[in-house]
């Protein structure tokens, strides 16, 4: 009888589903400037590392240029992945847009409010399941101007923004304080963003998505709840 409710046991351990963490996102999650984004993007590290050996699966559904803003130069509503986020049955769904959205020529902040309203309850009402929703505060812009960004909309209104729509909405399970520990408006932590593998103001090296990576763990972990 014991080897037959252990034979058991084994048998549904290994047949439990994974629980599935699906991050939306534009170049940063995707992993541009990555010495590999299969293998060291924010998603993979959290993966690999973080999450090691336990019953994850981490898809990364970051579109280079992506905007959350419907108006925006490339709306990551228009994109194949956000179709495939969205059937994709996630217990867990990380959203971090905006870096995009703050380019000079186009910032709108009511319409990426709202937008932003409209993914989050999208998720929850309309996703295969009924996953948790975190939503990220991007990493600073270390240089105004670079890719066309403005350095105050993403250093100093980004960071009050993102909090007030999570504190509005109950759907948000909690907000991922990136911004801060990439540096935040002190700007202090530049070699996460360049060093001998890569030199970027917007688009962290290996050693900063790594360190994001962490930083989603650790908001994971405080809940307990994934």
């Amino acid at each position: 009888m014991a080897r037959l409710l252990c034979a058991l046991f084994v048998l549904l351990c290994a047949t439990a589903r994974a629980i599935k963490i699906v991050c939306v996102g534009d170049s940063i999650t995707y992993g541009s400037t990555a010495s590999d984004p299969s293998k060291t993007a924010y998603p993979a590290w959290l993966l690999q590392s973080a999450l090691a050996g336990s019953n994850h699966e981490v898809l990364n559904y970051g579109v280079s240029g992506a905007t959350m803003m419907k108006e925006g130069d490339k709306p990551y509503w228009k994109e194949p992945e956000f179709d495939e986020a969205m059937a994709s049955e996630a217990d867990v769904v990380l959203i971090q847009l905006g870096t995009n959205d703050a380019k000079s020529y186009q910032w709108n902040e009511e319409a990426y409010v709202s937008a932003y309203a409209e993914m989050i309850n999208g998720f929850v009402t309309q996703a295969s399941g009924s996953p948790k929703i975190y939503i990220s505060i991007p990493p600073p812009l270390y240089t105004d101007g670079v890719y066309e960004m403005d350095q105050e909309i993403i250093n100093e209104r980004l960071p009050v923004l993102l909090p007030a729509i999570a504190a509005s909405n109950t759907n948000v399970t909690g907000v991922v304080d990136v911004f801060s520990a990439m540096g935040g408006a002190d700007l202090s932590k530049y070699e996460l963003f360049c060093n001998l593998q890569s030199c970027d103001e917007c688009h962290p090296n290996d050693m900063g998505y790594s360190l994001m990576a962490s930083v989603f763990y650790k908001a994971f972990s405080s809940r307990k709840r994934v």
